[in-house]
C-alpha cells in the first residue's frame, strides 16, 4: 500500500472517531474490503486514545500538513535548488531531511560549495522542535503549488498529466514532439522527409516514419499549426533531442485550454527549468491565437500518447488505463509487436538497398 493510501485511510479513521466516537466503526460498512481491512484496526486504536477528540484533531492537521509538504518530492529538484540557494544552512538541512534520496543527491551536487559545507549533520536536524520544523516546512512549501501524490485515478485524462513522474512526463513530451513532426511533415516531398530522418537516430526515424504512415483524421488547421510550430523550432538549429523536446512543448502549449492555467503550472514544476520556462513562453505566445476546437483535438492526441507509451513500457505501466480512454489496442501496441514491426521495417529497408 502506498503512502498516499495510508494517509487517506488514517484521515478517514480519525474523522470517523472525532465525529462518531464509539460508533465510529459503523463507517466500515460503507467501505471496500481493502479499506475495511486497513481502517478497522486504526479506528479501534483511535477510539481508545485518551482525550480522543483533541488527539484526532491534532492528528488530522499533522497528516494534512505532511501530505502537502511531501508533494514537494514531485517537484523537479532544479526548482527546489533555486529556492534553497537563498536559505541559511540549518534550514537547508531541515528541508533535505524531508526529501527523497534522489532529490537530496541532486541538491547536494548542485548547491554552492560554501553553503553545502555549512549544512549541519542529521543529528542536529532531527533535534529541531516539531513546531519549528512545521513552520519552516509550511513557509518553504509556499514557493510551490501543492500537488496530489496519489495516482489512483479511475478515468485519467489530459487534466491528470501532472500526475506523471518527471521522467515519464519528459518522455511524453518527447513523443508529442515526434507526433507533431509527423503531422507537420505528412504530405511533404521525399527529399524533405529524408533531411529530417537524417537528423534523428535510426529508432526515432523509424518511429516517425510509422507515425506519418498511420496518420489519419487530422484537421487542416492542425496541419497548419503543426507546420508553424516546426518552422519556429527549426529556426533555432537545435540538436535532435532538444528539437523533439521543444516541438513537444509547443504541441502541449497548443493543447491547453482556457481553464488549464493551473495544470500547466503544475506540469512546469515537474520539468527541468529550461523546459518549464520554454513551456511558459510557448503558452504566452499562443494565448492570443488559441483555438479551442484544435486544442480538444490535441488533448486527445496527447492522451493517446500517454496510453501508448505506458503499454509499450516506456513510462510507468500504471498509466495503461489511458489506453482505454485513448482507444489504443493493447495487443497492437505491445513491446513485442513494436519490436517485430521495427525488424520488419528494417528488413524491408535493407532489401531496398540490395
Amino acid at each position: 500500500m502506498d503512502s498516499a493510501s495510508n494517509i487517506r485511510q488514517k484521515v478517514v479513521a480519525a474523522l470517523a472517531v472525532r465525529k462518531s466516537g464509539d460508533a465510529a466503526a459503523d463507517i466500515l460498512d460503507y467501505m471496500s474490503d481493502a479499506d475495511q481491512e486497513a481502517c478497522a484496526p486504526l479506528i479501534n486504536t483511535f477510539v481508545a486514545e485518551p482525550g480522543r477528540e483533541l488527539a484526532m484533531e491534532q492528528l488530522i492537521r499533522q497528516m494534512v500538513a505532511s501530505e502537502r509538504f511531501s508533494s514537494i518530492a514531485e517537484v523537479h529538484p532544479a526548482w527546489i535548488l533555486e529556492y534553497l540557494r537563498n536559505e541559511p544552512p540549518r534550514v537547508v538541512g531541515l528541508i533535505l531531511r524531508s526529501l527523497p534520496s534522489r532529490h537530496v543527491r541532486y541538491l547536494l551536487e548542485h548547491l554552492p560549495p560554501m553553503l553545502r559545507e555549512r549544512i549541519p549533520n542529521m543529528v542536529e536536524s532531527f533535534a529541531v522542535a516539531k513546531p519549528v520544523l512545521d513552520l519552516i516546512r509550511r513557509r518553504f512549501e509556499g514557493h510551490f503549488l501543492p500537488m496530489r501524490i496519489s495516482r489512483n485515478v479511475a478515468h485519467p485524462g489530459f487534466e491528470h498529466l501532472y500526475f506523471l513522474k518527471s521522467d515519464d512526463l519528459s518522455e511524453v513530451i518527447r513523443e508529442a514532439g515526434l507526433m507533431e513532426l509527423a503531422i507537420a511533415l505528412s504530405g511533404m516531398s521525399a527529399k524533405t522527409l529524408h533531411m529530417i530522418y537524417n537528423r534523428l537516430d535510426l529508432k526515432d526515424a523509424k518511429r516517425l516514419q510509422r507515425r506519418i504512415r498511420d496518420l489519419h483524421g487530422i484537421s487542416t488547421e492542425l496541419y497548419r499549426q503543426a507546420r508553424m510550430n516546426l518552422l519556429e523550432i527549426e529556426g533555432r538549429h537545435e540538436g535532435s533531442e532538444r528539437m523533439l523536446a521543444s516541438v513537444g512543448l509547443a504541441a502541449l502549449a497548443c493543447a491547453a485550454g482556457a481553464g488549464d492555467e493551473r495544470l500547466l503550472r503544475l506540469v512546469q514544476q515537474k520539468l527541468p527549468p529550461l523546459d518549464g520556462y520554454l513551456l511558459k513562453r510557448f503558452v504566452d505566445e499562443r494565448r492570443a491565437r488559441a483555438n479551442e476546437q484544435i486544442a480538444v483535438e490535441r488533448r486527445k492526441i496527447i492522451e493517446d500518447i500517454v496510453g501508448l507509451l505506458a503499454v509499450e513500457g516506456k513510462i510507468s505501466p500504471e498509466w495503461r488505463s489511458f489506453s482505454e480512454a485513448a482507444d489504443v489496442p493493447l495487443e497492437e501496441a505491445s513491446p513485442a509487436t513494436m519490436l517485430e514491426q521495427d525488424i520488419n521495417e528494417e528488413t524491408a529497408s535493407i532489401r531496398k538497398l540490395e
